[in-house]
């Protein structure tokens, strides 16, 4: 049943559940709107703080879904959509900076379907994703630069189920000049994805040696093996489970510093109620 109404819900609003699609794009001035390379978001830092909210809704989803369409009422707070406009804005200015050029597809980006793959509903993700291949190819994309992991990894996996010729790269990837904006420590909680599947691992903690910004390890907390989740992406099925190991993934992370840095809007929204300073990676570098 939830395969069945997110894959709805994907046909009808463009996402997982209904949002008005003016939050997805409201980061965006003045970027081009036509070019064969794109800035795509997915809409992932704009809604990430809505999770929760969705996420304890689904045990009602059979009962509720004649009354989704409300959903297109419920917006993010100011505060955190200010802020992930202004990570989406930096990502851009970095881009920019290193010499990349590209576009925005504005309200017509899509989803990746990267919930139905990650929820293992394989049908659907497969079905949904030879429409988002033919909608960049109608567009003429050739170059797809992504700026988080969950919509990276569905792109990268598209070829697993349907012929895909767009080239996928991370921002993390195209950033070579930065310097950091901060003398704070901060411990690296690891997006699983990036760290254990996308071999990301050591481009973003690249970056943060290369812009100066002074980190502290422990093998057996931020070890590539050792680390664990911070619980987001179980959310969807087990509300309590997700918060039980956000606060111990917490707990952990502050043994070592304050100050947390993450490199997924996921993994913020999952941690950031039990972390008193967390920053994005992008929050701190220019």
């Amino acid at each position: 049943m939830l395969g069945k109404l997110i894959y709805e819900n994907l046909q009808k609003y463009g996402f997982p559940y209904p949002i008005d699609k003016r939050i997805c794009s409201g980061w965006a001035k003045g970027v081009p709107k036509n070019n064969s390379t794109i800035l795509y978001t997915s809409c992932m830092y704009q809604t990430a703080s809505l999770n929760d909210f969705y996420s304890k809704l689904i045990p009602y989803a059979e009962k509720l879904s004649p009354f989704f369409f409300l959903g297109k009422f419920i917006r993010p707070k100011k505060e955190e959509l200010d802020r992930a406009y202004s990570i989406l804005n930096k990502i851009a200015s970095l881009l920019k900076k290193n010499g990349i050029e590209f576009g925005y597809l504005y309200e017509e980006e899509p989803y990746s379907g990267a919930i139905l793959l990650e929820l293992g509903y394989l049908d659907e993700f497969k079905s949904y994703a030879k429409q988002v291949y033919e909608f960049f190819k109608s567009r003429g994309i050739k170059r797809i630069i992504t700026v988080d992991p969950h919509t990276h990894n569905a792109l990268k996996r598209y070829s697993e189920f349907i012929q895909f010729d767009i080239e996928v790269v991370s921002y993390l990837e195209l950033i070579k000049d930065v310097k950091g904006i901060t003398n704070e420590t901060f411990v690296i909680h690891d997006s699983c994805l990036y760290s254990r599947f996308l071999n990301l691992r050591d481009t973003y903690r690249s970056l943060i040696k290369k812009g100066g910004i002074k980190i502290v390890e422990d093998n057996m907390i931020t070890g590539k093996d050792t680390a664990y989740c911070c619980g987001s992406p179980v959310k969807a099925v087990n509300f309590e489970l997700s918060e039980k190991i956000a606060r111990a993934r917490a707990e952990q992370l502050m043994r070592l510093s304050k100050n947390v840095l993450v490199v997924c809007p996921m993994c913020y929204a999952n941690l950031s109620k039990y972390v008193g300073n967390i920053k994005d990676l992008a929050e701190v570098i220019e």
